[in-house]
């Protein structure tokens, strides 16, 4: 019998459990883990689900159990374990428990094989290996970059330099990070610190939490709701000792542990998921059988068929999970660590092949036995009381997840058809076929331009430098531009001495507020939410007469000191403009949405913390300008903004610059895309400024859901609606500048290159700006400038 308390278990018995996989130590840690499921993790899980809240108390228990330092090895305090035992707590915690939980804790589990791959010769990844165990510490993986899909193992938007021998210093932007924000600590893919353009050059990094910046707040999804994805964000210097093995070794750590790892335990959660669906189906049926007047429901043919071919599947899928896991087992002498000493130990590598099949495979299964499932239950099982719907909700996520299905298909049907070295993992080789094949369907002049092309990017590479900025030295102090800003009172003296003063006609003399080089407290007079998801803060400068001293369109650098810790934030001003060309005025506004802003821009209430004598406001650093674009009226003749969500922030900036001057002559036009009406930013003022404006400003709106009788473009920001309203490439003076997260930067990038806009007239705001441009239009792209003047 399998208990469940001082009852049978309800759902599939033992006698389809592999029990002679196990030792009589991991039967009991399976035994004491499905009683921990029952008494707490698998009610709190129903809550967690309900609500989004982030399973640690359901961890913290397991970490009682000794199950966090699972994998880790005795002689740091842990359980030593092996992957076959690692594969049955997921399966077990996904069965019954929770499957959130049981996400998480393969990410644990991942980053604890990251930090166990090198300790060797590292006495801080030591002591943390103690720590865990001891402290009951969670841990994390980011491995994926925005835009790179499910090629998760390129880090698009990581960079890293060496500042010394002893310090790097690391701009990280992680994006579905399970967790984000809620573990201890965080092992980290990025790019090395000698990366000159090559994805397979990579490194790991440990992270603490209090060193990341996450927001989670926003995760919604089909399942998986307690998992709290989001994005994350890294930037900062770090002690060598950080850095997981030697540069360069991450794609070692990245084949090895993170994704034989993730593809096994991913694999048996949905496993696990895939029998918790049939047990809650057993539950139903033999439910609804105490019920029937005739024929029990069990009895019928068809209910026997799906529960038969669900289960017949199933153990498939788990026969193959526990089949590699032993594999592993014999291949790294039961998972010890030890010999890892060797650099080139890689035991693990050769199965990769057969990890991906598994995770396809149930990926696969965990979707089809939950639509069996549903199926069989009939009406039961769409309500959300069974249970079976939450568990078919968080089984979906097995296809999507990276390496998606769609992809490790593709992988393995490569591999069987040309062999293995087809697989080109790393971009290391070039399909010399393809590319015959291509150049043929060529025009002449297209060949030549090209050719032309091709030799100027090959005498670039000769020389070991790009054709504008190396990578690893943009975008660590200046994070939006690919040059050092220009204040707008900026003049031959050095950057300590105090900026121009300007005059305005009246004879009012109106210095800058801020310095590039120090923090200048400002106070908060006022926070009102904008719509959803923003807020807007308005802060006064030290005189009524000072302005900000930005350009229309630049950044500032915002300073948030909360409970002792600074936080770094980049807003661009959005104050009405005042006589001046700044956008800028007595007092400054902005407006905040994104990475890690909740948790600050919260505490930001008038009066909350220092406050200014005689008034009820907060004081917060400012610094800037850092970084953005540099406009200028009548430099060019054609400015668009591509903007969605909050991004409409520096768009607003420059149709309120251009509308308020009229000696400009620029043509201005925002193309802005949100989901729904209700999250139209400032829509009454954009109006405002689209009808006064005349043939200078022109505002079109997009939406993901249309309201009955809207009358303006739906759906993403796309080739076929900037064709209809952006301007041709047709040799005039035209800068195109893009504000949004980082899958809308880089589509419109795609748009924008099939349409035949130069790289050199695209100017993305954002940390990764260059890079985006970069992934789309070639390492080598000539870059926008953020000068105006140079369009």
């Amino acid at each position: 019998m399998k208990p469940w308390g001082s009852k049978e278990f309800w759902g599939v018995g033992s006698e389809y459990d592999p029990d002679w996989l196990l030792t009589e130590t991991q039967k009991k840690i399976r035994d004491d883990l499905m009683e921990l499921c029952r008494t707490k993790i698998r009610p709190h899980a129903i809550e967690c689900d309900k609500t989004y809240t982030f399973p640690r108390a359901s961890l913290n228990a397991m970490g009682d159990l000794g199950l966090l330092g699972l994998i880790i090895p005795k002689e740091f305090g842990g359980m030593g374990e092996s992957h076959t035992c690692a594969a049955m707590v997921v399966e077990t915690l996904a069965r019954y428990g929770c499957p959130a939980s049981a996400m998480i804790y393969t990410m644990h589990l991942g980053a604890c094989s990251t930090l166990l791959f090198r300790y060797h010769n590292n006495p801080h990844l030591k002591k943390l290996l103690q720590r865990i165990p001891k402290e009951k510490l969670l841990g994390a993986l980011s491995a994926s970059d925005p835009a790179t899909g499910s090629h998760d193992w390129f880090p698009l938007s990581s960079k890293v330099r060496r500042l010394n021998a002893r310090t790097v210093e690391l701009l990280k932007y992680g994006s579905w990070s399970t967790g984000a924000g809620y573990a201890d600590f965080y092992t980290l893919l990025t790019v090395s610190p000698d990366f000159k353009d090559n994805y397979a050059n990579l490194s790991c990094f440990l992270v603490y939490k209090d060193e990341i910046r996450a927001s989670s707040d926003e995760w919604s999804a089909l399942g998986m709701h307690a998992n709290m994805s989001g994005p994350l964000l890294v930037e900062g210097r770090f002690d060598v000792e950080r850095m997981i093995g030697p540069p360069g070794d991450g794609r070692k750590n990245m084949e090895e542990c993170i994704d034989s790892s993730f593809l096994l335990l991913t694999s048996s959660c949905w496993n696990g998921i895939a029998l918790g669906c049939i047990d809650v189906g057993k539950k139903s049926v033999t439910r609804r059988a105490h019920a029937d007047v005739g024929m029990r429901v069990c009895d019928y043919p068809v209910i026997q068929d799906y529960f038969g071919e669900s289960l017949i599947d199933t153990n498939s899928s788990r026969s193959m999970a526990f089949l590699l896991a032993k594999s592993l087992d014999d291949a790294t002498n039961n998972n010890d660590w030890a010999p890892h000493a060797d650099i080139n130990y890689l035991p693990r590598c050769k199965l990769l092949p057969w990890l991906w099949q598994l995770k396809f495979v149930a990926a696969k299964n965990v979707s089809v036995v939950a639509d069996r499932m549903l199926y069989a239950c009939g009406g039961e099982g769409y309500k959300t009381d069974l249970g079976l719907e939450r568990l078919i909700r968080d089984g979906k996520a097995g296809w999507v997840m990276a390496p998606s299905n769609e992809l490790l298909k593709n992988l393995v049907g490569m591999s069987a058809l040309k062999g293995f070295n087809a697989i080109d993992l790393w971009g290391e080789s070039a399909n010399e076929r393809v590319l015959h094949q291509e150049v043929k369907k060529m025009t002449l002049e297209q060949k030549e331009r090209i050719g032309r092309r091709l030799l100027e990017e090959a005498s670039q590479e000769r020389q070991g430098a790009s054709a504008n900025h190396p990578h690893q030295d943009t975008d660590f102090l200046n994070p939006f531009n690919t040059a050092q800003p220009k204040a707008l009172t900026q003049c031959p003296n050095p950057p300590s001495h105090p900026p121009t003063d300007l005059k305005t006609p009246d004879g009012v003399v109106h210095s800058a507020a801020l310095r590039q080089d120090t923090w200048t407290p400002l106070a908060l007079v006022s926070r009102k939410d904008v719509g959803s998801k923003m807020s807007s803060f308005v802060f006064a400068l030290p005189r009524g007469t000072d302005h900000t001293g930005c350009f229309p369109g630049q950044f500032l650098a915002v300073r948030v000191t909360v409970d002792g810790k600074h936080h770094l934030r980049y807003f661009s001003p959005v104050s009405r403009p005042q006589g001046l060309s700044a956008a800028s005025s007595s007092s400054l506004r902005f407006e905040s949405q994104g990475i890690g802003l909740e948790t600050s821009s919260k505490a930001l209430q008038p009066g909350r913390f220092g406050k200014i004598p005689s008034q009820n406001c907060e004081k917060v650093d400012f610094q800037g300008p850092c970084g953005g674009l540099e406009y200028e009226p009548n430099q060019l003749e054609v400015l668009t903004v591509l903007a969605s969500g909050g991004g409409v922030t520096p768009g607003l900036q420059l149709l309120r610059c251009v509308a308020q001057d009229p000696s400009d002559n620029t043509r201005v036009m925002l193309l802005y895309y949100v989901d729904s009406i209700e999250d139209i930013l400032h829509r009454e003022e954009l109006d405002d400024l689209a009808a006064k404006g005349g043939e200078k400003i022109k505002v079109v709106y997009t939406l993901g859901e249309t309201p009955e009788g809207w009358d303006g473009e739906e759906g993403f920001i796309d080739s076929q609606m900037i064709d209809r309203h952006v301007a041709k490439p047709n040799g005039i003076k035209h800068k195109i500048v893009v504000c949004g997260g980082p899958t809308m930067s880089v589509s419109c990038v795609h748009a924008l290159k099939t349409l035949g806009h130069s790289s050199e007239n695209i100017y993305i705001y954002g940390q990764f700006g260059v890079e985006q441009v970069k992934a789309v239009y070639g390492r080598y792209a000539k870059l926008s400038s953020h000068r105006c003047d140079q369009a």
